[in-house]
C-alpha cells in the first residue's frame, strides 16, 4: 500500500513537472521577446534624447556665435534619404559632422566615431556612429540609426512627421523664432515669414539697416516699450511686423551668456578672439557679439566693457611681455595718427594722477603694457563712467561709480580723483584705471581700422556722431541738463551747450561705445608737458564746436580742475 502511495505521488510529480517546464519555456520566449524589444526602445528614447540635447546646445552656441558647431561634411546620407525624414523644404544645405569638442557639459549616449573623424577628416563618410546637421535647417540626424523591428531610426521625428517637426526652427539668420510660432519660409534678407501655431497670425521679417533713435511710424508699440523695442531693432536690424496690421514682435535685447567661471577666451563667428574675464558675460545681440562690430561683455556689478583689439602682428618679433618699452614702441607706432605733439605718459606728481613716485606710476603703466600684449587688447568703459545721483559741484560725495547707461556723468572730478574712483570698477582680478594716453590713441585706430569712423571723423570733425554745441539731435530716453537735469520724453537738443546722461543717444555711438566724442572731457593718465596745466583730457566736451569738436582733440588742465564739463571713462585690464 505504502509502495503504490509512493508510484502515485511520482507520477503527479513528473508530469507536473513536463507541464511546468513547458509552460517556462513558453514564458521564457515571451520574456525574452519582450526584453529584446524594450532594450530596442531605450537604445531609441537614448537617440531621440541625445538629439533633444543636442538641439538645445547647438541653439545655444548658434545664439552665442552666429554659426554651427560643425565643418566636416559629410554625404553618407542614403539611409536617413530612405527613412523620408530629410525635408526638401528645410533640409537644402550640407549635412556636416556636429563638432562635439566645441559644445561644453556635453553627455552623448551615441556619436563616439567623432574623435575617429576628427583625426581622418578625408575619410569621414566610413563612420557611422556619428550626429550631423543640416546647415540650412539645423535638423539633427544620427548616422547609424537605431533598428527597432523592421524600421529605424535616424531622429526625433518620423516620415509621417516631417510636416512639422522637420522645420521646427529656432534660428534663420542668426535671427530667432518667437515662442508659439513656427518658420514658414525666407531669410533675414528675404523676409523670415512666420506663422503663430495656431495659424491666426502671419509675420513678416523688416530688415532695419540703419540705427535708430525714434519708433518708425507706421508700427504700433506701447509707450513703456518704446525704448526695449528701439534697443532690439538696433540689435538685432530689424523686427517683425504683421501682415494684416502694425502690430509687431521684437525679440528681447537682455541676452548674455553664461557667466565665464574662470577666465578665457571667447571666439566669435568670424573666427576672432577676445580674453574675457572671470565672472563675466558676452553680450549675445548679433551686433554686440563680434570684435569687428564692437564685442559687449559685463562684469558681475553687470558695468558693460567693449574690448579693445591691439593685434598682436603690430609687435615685429617681440616675443617677451617686459620688453616695455619695445612693446609701448610699437602701439606708439601703430596708433601714431592720433598721437599728438607735447603729450606723453610719463609721471609728473602725486597731484596731477594720484601716484606716490614715478616707480609707481611706471609699474602701473607696464602693467598694462604687458597684459595687452598678452591678451591682445583690453576692454574701454561701454558709456562714460556715471553715478545714480547727480554732482552740483567739487564738494559733492565721491559716490560708487558704475559704467552703464542713463546715469548721470561723474562730472565735478580732478584728475587724481578720477583715477582713485575708477579704480574701484577693478573686478575678477583685474584693473580699472584712467586710460593712458596710448590707449586713447590705441581705441581711435580700432574705430578707424574696424571703419566705425573714418580719420576726418576722428580727427578733423566729430560732430556728426558727437555731442557739440554746433549740432542739434533728438533724444527719446535719458536726461539732459539745463540749469537743472530735466528727464527726457521727447527732446529736441538746441544748437547749443547740453549736457546728456550716459548712452542717451544711438547717433552718439561707434561700434557700441557712446559718448566718446563730446559731452564730457575725458581725463587720461597722460602728462602735457604743461608744468602749469599737466594733466591731460581727451574728447571734447558739450561746449566745443568748430576744431575742438573732434575726438582726437585734447586739453591740459591745472591738476586742481573740477568742473560740470569733465569726466572719465576708465579702462579694464
Amino acid at each position: 500500500m505504502i509502495n503504490k502511495k509512493i508510484h502515485n505521488a511520482r507520477g503527479i510529480s513528473l508530469v507536473s513537472l513536463a507541464i511546468t517546464v513547458a509552460i517556462l519555456l513558453i514564458l521564457g520566449n515571451v520574456l525574452a521577446y519582450n526584453i529584446s524589444d524594450n532594450l530596442k526602445l531605450e537604445k531609441l528614447k537614448k537617440m531621440q534624447n541625445d538629439i533633444e540635447n543636442l538641439n538645445d546646445k547647438v541653439s545655444y552656441y548658434y545664439s552665442q556665435n552666429g554659426k554651427i558647431p560643425a565643418n566636416i561634411q559629410y554625404t553618407n546620407i542614403n539611409g536617413i534619404k530612405e527613412a523620408g525624414v530629410i525635408s526638401t523644404a528645410v533640409d537644402t544645405g550640407d549635412f556636416l559632422v556636429i563638432d562635439l569638442s566645441a559644445i561644453e557639459n556635453l553627455t552623448l549616449n551615441y556619436g563616439q566615431d567623432y574623435e575617429k573623424v576628427k583625426e581622418n577628416v578625408e575619410n569621414a563618410n566610413n563612420y557611422t556612429d556619428l550626429y550631423i546637421i543640416n546647415t540650412a535647417s539645423h535638423n539633427i540626424f544620427y548616422v547609424e540609426g537605431i533598428k527597432v523591428d523592421n524600421d529605424v531610426f535616424y531622429t526625433n521625428y518620423t516620415a509621417d512627421e516631417i510636416e512639422t517637426k522637420a522645420v521646427d526652427l529656432r534660428y534663420v539668420d542668426n535671427i530667432k523664432i518667437p515662442d508659439g510660432y513656427y518658420y514658414v519660409s525666407g531669410t533675414k534678407e528675404t523676409r523670415i515669414h512666420i506663422k503663430s501655431n495656431d495659424n491666426t497670425k502671419e509675420y513678416i521679417w523688416v530688415v532695419q539697416s540703419n540705427k535708430i533713435d525714434t519708433v518708425p511710424s507706421d508700427v504700433n508699440v506701447a509707450v513703456s516699450e518704446k525704448e526695449d523695442f528701439i534697443k532690439s531693432v538696433n540689435g538685432y536690424n530689424g523686427y517683425y511686423k504683421s501682415t494684416s496690421n502694425n502690430d509687431t514682435i521684437y525679440l528681447p535685447i537682455e541676452n548674455w551668456s553664461l557667466a565665464y567661471d574662470k577666465e578665457g577666451t571667447y571666439q566669435d563667428k568670424n573666427g576672432d578672439v577676445a580674453y574675457i574675464p572671470q565672472g563675466f558675460q558676452v553680450s549675445l545681440v548679433p551686433d554686440q557679439n563680434t570684435i569687428d562690430g564692437g564685442l559687449v561683455v559685463r562684469d558681475g556689478e553687470k558695468n558693460e566693457w567693449v574690448w579693445i583689439e591691439v593685434p598682436k602682428s603690430i609687435y615685429f618679433g617681440t616675443t617677451t611681455n617686459t620688453s616695455y618699452t619695445a612693446i609701448e614702441t610699437a602701439m606708439q607706432n601703430y596708433a601714431k595718427d592720433y598721437r599728438q605733439d607735447g603729450y606723453t605718459d610719463t609721471f609728473y606728481s602725486t597731484a596731477q594722477h594720484g601716484f606716490t613716485n614715478a616707480t609707481e606710476y611706471n609699474n602701473w603703466k607696464n602693467e598694462m603694457l604687458k597684459s595687452v600684449f598678452e591678451k591682445g587688447g583690453f576692454y574701454i568703459g561701454r558709456y562714460e563712467m556715471g553715478t545714480g545721483t547727480a554732482r552740483g559741484s567739487s564738494t559733492a560725495t565721491l559716490t560708487t561709480p558704475e559704467i552703464k547707461q542713463g546715469l548721470y556723468p561723474y562730472n565735478y572730478i580732478t584728475c587724481s580723483e578720477a583715477q582713485t574712483k575708477a579704480k574701484e570698477l577693478s573686478v575678477g582680478g583685474k584693473q580699472a584705471s584712467l586710460m593712458f594716453g596710448i590707449q586713447w590713441d590705441l581705441v581711435l585706430k580700432f574705430i578707424e581700422t574696424k571703419q566705425g569712423k573714418t580719420q576726418y571723423e576722428l580727427k578733423t570733425d566729430s560732430s556728426a556722431w558727437g555731442n557739440y554745441s554746433n549740432v542739434s539731435f533728438e533724444l527719446i530716453r535719458g536726461k539732459y541738463l539745463e540749469n537743472t537735469w530735466n528727464n527726457i520724453t521727447t527732446y529736441t537738443k538746441p544748437v547749443s551747450a547740453v549736457l546728456v546722461s550716459t548712452g542717451a543717444t544711438n547717433r552718439n555711438s561707434t561700434l557700441n561705445i557712446y559718448d566718446l566724442a563730446g559731452n564730457i572731457y575725458e581725463w587720461t593718465l597722460e602728462y602735457t608737458s604743461n608744468t602749469d596745466n599737466p594733466c591731460s583730457s581727451c574728447g571734447g566736451n558739450c561746449y566745443n564746436s568748430g576744431s575742438f569738436a573732434a575726438v582726437s582733440y585734447r586739453s591740459n588742465r591745472i591738476t586742481s580742475f573740477s568742473h560740470e564739463r569733465v569726466g572719465t571713462r576708465p579702462v579694464l585690464w
